[in-house]
């Protein structure tokens, strides 16, 4: 988490952002932007099926050229993650989980969902924020993964907070309100926006009734309409006051045909082999590396690598962990006090901790102990005394930040279950589908979610469904 006492600077910074016309869309915030888009990209992987990618693209840039700053250059991202979510970030640059477009039913659908991240672009929302809600889930994996020191860097953690937090009630409804009037600009029907809201409340509900029978936690939506209730008032009348629109274009059989066969659920490719990443087979994790790297096994049974013309190198050892928290291993078992930049976080429910310390050629070195089941993760590392420190550290934690386990099946080649699209007969019934296709645990409300039929309803006789194989 970021210190708040230390970023006061940069909220003036951004305040001032916010009022100045000649700085909006700035170098300075398309440099932030780019920043937390390599970061990213870095850790969480870009869906892997360019057709697919192409078609959001080009729905985000219809959208993006009806808006009220078309001048801006926008990225659209889709992230290979089965969650629900979507956020944007300066600098033009959208985000969209797959997770959250395979319940979807339309292109509109999937055009509200973007225009409400361009609006929170175009309105400049995180810069107006000051204080915020308190992050979820994956905020805090976006927070985790963004640079911690230098100008750009605290500006760009400071972006990425507001960016992937749940902004006020006020800023959510200007940006569904002007989402609404950029959908209906572009030819879209509007009323996806209440869709929309719909289908995340549906799949809140049910998330909470499995959070409860399992014990644990409930993951939910972070931002788009969140601050809704299901029948809200205020976003109908926004939505309708959003200009034309009603009865525009819904975009079922483009959606439909851009998203048959799109990875529900984990996508166990995407934890394949592939350039650029180290993985150990035999302790089952993995982790990436950046462009030009080069890691190798070393003989005590951990990895070493490399960085290009030996502008630094960083070691990975395994041992056995304490029942102490990392940071007191870090200073018990390694006799490693004090440790500077001190911060301890969590890595895919691992629990760890970094610092910098003295470095054997003198400056700083990166060390960072991960607990992996009944072992300690060590990583240390450093820069050569000619290069360039602040590079060489982003890059170890980029590294570090990437190490994740492994399970027998994404070790297996196992295929991930698709969307697939079927037309409806007279006998069909989603409890008979979740059946036959053997889905398990809550395989027919799983169904109902992706189709709009949640929590009953049967689909009728010649209606497209999505099924899961």
């Amino acid at each position: 988490m970021i210190d708040m006492r230390n970023t006061i600077p940069f909220f003036l910074l951004l305040a001032a952002l916010a009022v100045s016309p000649v700085l909006a869309g700035s170098a300075k915030e398309d440099q932030i932007g780019k920043e937390i888009y390599d970061q990213i990209t870095a850790q969480m992987p870009i869906y892997n099926d360019p057709a697919f990618n192409d078609y959001v693209n080009a729905v985000g840039q219809k959208l993006a050229a009806h808006s009220d700053r078309p001048d801006i250059k926008y990225t659209f991202t889709v992230l290979d993650s089965p969650d629900i979510n979507a956020f944007a970030t300066p600098g033009g640059y959208v985000y969209i989980n797959r997770g959250l477009v395979t319940y979807m039913k339309s292109e509109a659908q999937l055009a509200a969902v973007l225009a409400h991240e361009i609006a929170h672009i175009t309105a400049r929302h995180s810069a107006r924020q000051q204080r915020a809600q308190t992050t979820t889930n994956v905020a805090a994996t976006v927070l985790a993964i963004l640079s911690r020191s230098g100008d750009v860097g605290e500006a760009t953690a400071l972006w990425g907070t507001a960016a992937v937090r749940g902004y006020g009630r006020d800023m959510e409804l200007e940006a569904d309100s002007l989402g609404a009037g950029f959908m209906a600009a572009a030819g879209y029907d509007r009323n996806a926006v209440i869709e929309v809201l719909s289908l995340l409340k549906d799949n809140e509900r049910f998330e909470k009734r499995r959070a409860r029978e399992t014990g644990r936690e409930a993951r939910t939506y972070h931002g788009l309409f969140a601050t809704h209730p299901r029948s809200d008032t205020r976003l109908q009348e926004v939505v309708k006051d959003a200009g034309s629109g009603e009865g525009g274009d819904m975009g079922e059989l483009p959606f439909r045909l851009a998203t048959d066969k799109l990875v529900w659920g984990q996508n166990f490719q995407a934890s394949q082999a592939r350039d650029n990443r180290y993985l150990d087979e035999q302790r089952m994790f993995r982790f990436d590396y950046p462009e030009g790297w080069t890691f190798a096994a070393s003989a005590n049974g951990g990895a070493e690598g490399a960085a290009p013309e030996g502008q630094g190198r960083l070691t990975v050892t395994l041992v056995n962990r304490t029942n102490e928290a990392p940071a007191q291993f870090i200073k018990n078992r390694l006799g490693i006090h004090p440790l500077r930049k001190s911060e301890s976080f969590n890595q895919f429910g691992m629990p760890g901790h970094t610092g910098v310390m003295d470095g054997e050629q003198g400056g700083d070195a990166r060390l960072a102990v991960i607990y992996y089941g009944r072992a300690a993760v060590v990583f240390r590392g450093q820069a050569a005394p000619d290069a360039d420190a602040k590079a060489m550290d982003d890059a170890m934690l980029g590294i570090i930040r990437s190490f994740a386990p492994l399970s027998p099946r994404q070790l297996g080649n196992r295929e991930p279950q698709r969307i697939h699209y079927v037309k409806a007969t007279n006998d069909t019934t989603f409890a008979a589908l979740a059946n036959h296709l053997r889905l398990g645990n809550y395989g027919e409300e799983k169904l109902r979610l992706i189709n709009g039929y949640y929590p009953r309803g049967e689909p009728a006789p010649g209606e497209w469904i999505k099924i899961i194989r």
